[in-house]
């Protein structure tokens, strides 16, 4: 099994798959208010640094990096069902981390589901920890903030 990140456009094929089968998980889990998903188009912005996963060569998750004034914010990071609990979403916030420190960015926060267990799970792992809201989002029974120094260096991953 061979697992990869590469840089990729949120609306190639793979992209606006993931992207779309992210949206409509989310939509059965938070009602609309608290859907904080970036639409395709979004994702293409400069300050975004979008990723797709691939498990032998079929992409079965992505991520992104949204670069703010003084921080960086994870978003839209999902794996897709038959791909998860293989290390997949280890390898997307590992990815974007790097791409952080490598713009010297010397914060990450992000905001996810607070039912969204195996997630929270994961981000506590890699050394995030919860936060009150931050950014332009409000408190919501449905959200869960949480963030994580890292220390900016050029590395290669």
């Amino acid at each position: 099994m061979r697992l990869q990140t590469r840089i990729a456009n949120p609306s190639s094929k793979e992209g606006i798959k993931l992207l779309t089968d992210s949206y409509a998980l989310m939509s059965t889990l938070f009602p609309p208010e608290d859907n904080h998903a970036l639409s395709i188009e979004d994702f293409k912005a400069p300050n975004i640094y979008f990723i797709i996963a691939y498990k032998d060569d079929k992409p079965c998750g992505c991520g992104a990096l949204a670069t703010k004034s003084n921080y960086g914010e994870l978003k839209s990071i999902f794996v897709d069902e038959k791909c998860r609990r293989i290390g997949i979403g280890e390898l997307i916030m590992m990815e974007l981390e790097v791409k952080a420190k490598n713009l010297k960015l010397n914060e990450l926060y992000l905001e996810t589901g607070a039912n969204l267990l195996a997630a929270i799970k994961l981000y506590r792992k890699l050394g995030f920890i919860e936060c009150s809201p931050f950014g332009d989002y409000k408190e919501s029974p449905h959200s869960f903030f949480m963030f994580k120094k890292i220390h900016s260096s050029l590395i290669k991953f």
